[in-house]
């Protein structure tokens, strides 16, 4: 490997993941950066720290994709961004790993385990450990008896998807009944999951093998029954009590990278619940930089290469919406403009105009 001029590859569909990556990155002057996607139209290659971009088709294309681009890039870092990318790469480390370092990813047996929700909450009970709230699964033979007891209202959601997407609110048992006479759903694709009252919570993660090695924590306001947006109004600070509470599951699962776990706590009784593991970088992964003061990316391109972790003190801080900033002034109150989340962005404009371009066009 080079040491003076390193080339890394990422590979990601979401290119505000890329961008966000590439932003972290930014002081590493001897890198140079090539993207891997098959999103048609993706802003990342308009990237003044993208150096080059292959579009490929299917996610099955990777095996053979992947090692055409690090001979003909000279790759030396392999890092995959998104979840499924990184089920490839799991796959296929072996042959990857000849050309080129390959950032750590739990193996696929337990990668496809975590993707699946619900086979992830059979397997942490096997474990004893009920970190979920209620669930049933509309495969399960007794379902129709077990859901005479299930508590509802209740959240409809696929056993595997990303971002919220699919989930069906079920405010009674009715409700479900009916959903489920008119929809045709492929029954062990879904499963019923209790609802819980609460503030979202992304617990984002850096492990190897299943020991904690780097974390951080943001948490929302209470959200009501049928947000499932995203969070743009944020507290970082650390929470130890929930750091001992999923330390065991991760350690179970044998982890390894990096991961955004998502919980729900009940501000009623204070307990906190698992929703799902996101295995693969997170949205607000420049807030947890910027903000925080853990540089996720950084860490993780150390950890493949083999090189130290650079010493960093975390910090305690807010960030605000901007619908929660314009509401603050028509009420008088005045926020610092400083804690809007958009100002990284203009360190990478075109690519971010770009995407917003090609979301409306």
């Amino acid at each position: 490997m080079n040491t003076n001029q390193r080339n890394v590859l990422l590979i990601a569909y979401d290119e505000h993941l890329v961008l966000s990556f590439v932003y972290c990155m930014r002081a590493e002057k001897n890198l140079n950066f090539y993207l891997l996607t098959h999103k048609p139209k993706s802003s990342a290659g308009w990237s003044r720290r993208i150096k080059g971009v292959h579009y490929y088709k299917e996610y099955a294309d990777l095996e053979t994709v992947i090692p055409e681009c690090l001979r003909n890039w000279e790759i030396d870092v392999l890092m995959p961004i998104g979840e499924l990318e990184s089920l490839e790469v799991a796959k296929h480390r072996a042959t990857f790993e000849k050309l080129s370092k390959v950032m750590p990813i739990t193996e696929p047996e337990q990668f496809k385990i975590i993707r699946h929700k619900k086979s992830l909450n059979d397997f942490l009970i096997g474990k004893g450990l009920s970190l979920m709230s209620a669930t049933l699964g509309l495969d399960d033979p007794d379902f129709e008896s077990k859901l005479e007891q299930f508590p509802f209202p209740a959240l409809l959601k696929p056993s595997e998807g990303a971002f919220g997407s699919g989930i069906v609110t079920m405010e009674t048992k009715e409700k479900l009944q009916e959903h489920l006479k008119n929809q045709s759903l492929n029954l062990e694709g879904y499963y019923l999951q209790e609802y819980v009252d609460g503030s979202d919570i992304n617990f984002n993660v850096i492990c190897k093998d299943g020991e904690l090695l780097h974390y951080s924590f943001q948490e929302s306001p209470p959200k009501s029954l049928g947000n499932y947006n995203k969070n743009d109004d944020l507290i970082f600070k650390d929470d130890p009590a929930v750091v001992e509470q999923f330390r065991p599951m991760l350690k179970a699962l044998n982890y390894q990278g990096v991961a955004c776990i998502d919980l729900r706590r009940n501000p009623k009784t204070g307990k906190v619940y698992l929703l799902e593991i996101n295995a693969r970088f997170w949205g607000s992964m420049m807030a947890s930089y910027t903000r925080v003061g853990v540089n996720f990316p950084l860490i993780m391109f150390k950890l493949t290469v083999d090189e130290s972790v650079p010493p960093y003190q975390k910090k305690e801080a807010r960030q605000i919406s901007l619908s929660t900033y314009l509401k603050g002034l028509k009420k008088l109150r005045f926020d610092r403009i400083d804690l809007l989340k958009f100002w990284p962005y203009l360190n990478d404009p075109m690519a971010r105009i770009m995407k917003y371009w090609y979301q409306r066009f």
